[in-house]
């Protein structure tokens, strides 16, 4: 093919895709498992389960031929990963059957929702069974154990001691997913797999690398200048799941490399008024979500009318 011509071959697709996602964070489900018992496998697999039967279904209802390319297990992984480990086992079937059937079948039609939908599914689950999450706000007391104590401990002998500086107790247990209580999210047992797993989709190019640089500096530089704790509230609920992967949905983000900037530049401002002035301790998908919204806008104004418009990566 003539490199000339506006065409391009990629090995790519979106099969592979959505299962590579599945690989690179089905380890953070084990974490959980090891941490906070079996509970967490067993609404994994519920959520799962429950998406893939409502994706069969909703295509014998469509009469759909169009191959699986396993996104609906990829979006109950998701949800199971917002949930606390102590959700009741009926909230990540409903959250599920909602995603596919409602989000993707009712406003999606024959094409691809126009909105996440497992963020969907998660605002119904918090704004329907509030009681669910934990009410917050975060707290490092909250995440000491005695494996992290020893850890900052050699951290501050043998290398922060070389700087001066000291590493408090408590995020070295943040880090590594240890001391969370029941009411913790899934995905906060797995903090380090899931930054591990991130380096290897950012390498992969499998999201666009804009959207997470700006979402982490528009949410922790005025944090800070209000004197928050930017790394405990990294660290904490899901804001490393909706920067990371979730803000960065191929269906739900901007074209344009100006727009993926815009788009998390207002995702994490948003997220910062939220957990600092809002009513929800954890409402980075509130502020995915909203931006979400604006995406038509932000194609409208800031796409660049040439051909190789969608080379982002």
């Amino acid at each position: 093919m003539n490199p000339r011509l506006p065409q391009t071959f990629d090995k790519m697709t979106t099969l592979r895709l959505h299962g590579s996602f599945l690989l690179a964070l089905a380890p953070i489900v084990a974490f959980s498992v090891a941490w906070q018992g079996v509970r967490p496998l067993i609404l994994t697999l519920l959520s799962m389960g429950a998406a893939w039967l409502s994706e069969e279904l909703l295509r014998r209802l469509t009469k759909t031929q169009a191959p699986r390319d396993l996104s609906a297990p990829l979006w109950g992984l998701l949800l199971a990963l917002l949930l606390p480990a102590n959700a009741p086992f009926y909230l990540p079937v409903v959250g599920s059957v909602f995603a596919v059937l409602v989000v993707k079948g009712l406003l999606a039609g024959s094409g691809t929702p126009w909105i996440n939908p497992v963020l969907a599914a998660w605002a119904l689950i918090q704004t329907t069974w509030p009681g669910t999450f934990a009410a917050g706000p975060f707290s490092v007391s909250s995440h000491q154990t005695a494996l992290g104590g020893q850890a900052t401990d050699w951290l501050n002998t043998n290398l922060f001691s070389w700087f001066s500086i000291q590493l408090p107790s408590g995020y070295v247990d943040l880090f590594l997913g240890s001391g969370r209580p029941e009411s913790a999210l899934l995905v906060e047992s797995g903090t380090a797999v899931l930054l591990a797993s991130t380096v290897y989709l950012l390498a992969k190019g499998y999201f666009p690398w804009q959207i997470p640089a700006a979402f982490f500096a528009a949410f922790s530089l005025p944090t800070a200048l209000l004197g928050g704790d930017v790394l405990l509230q990294v660290f904490s609920g899901g804001f490393l799941l909706n920067m990371f992967i979730l803000a960065s949905d191929p269906s739900s983000r901007p074209l344009s490399r100006r727009g993926l900037v815009v788009y998390g530049l207002g995702a994490g401002a948003l997220t910062c008024l939220v957990r600092t002035w809002g009513l929800s301790s954890d409402g980075v998908g509130y502020a995915v979500l909203f931006m979400s919204l604006v995406v038509p806008w932000l194609d409208a104004r800031l796409r660049r009318k040439v051909l190789n418009d969608f080379r982002l990566a």
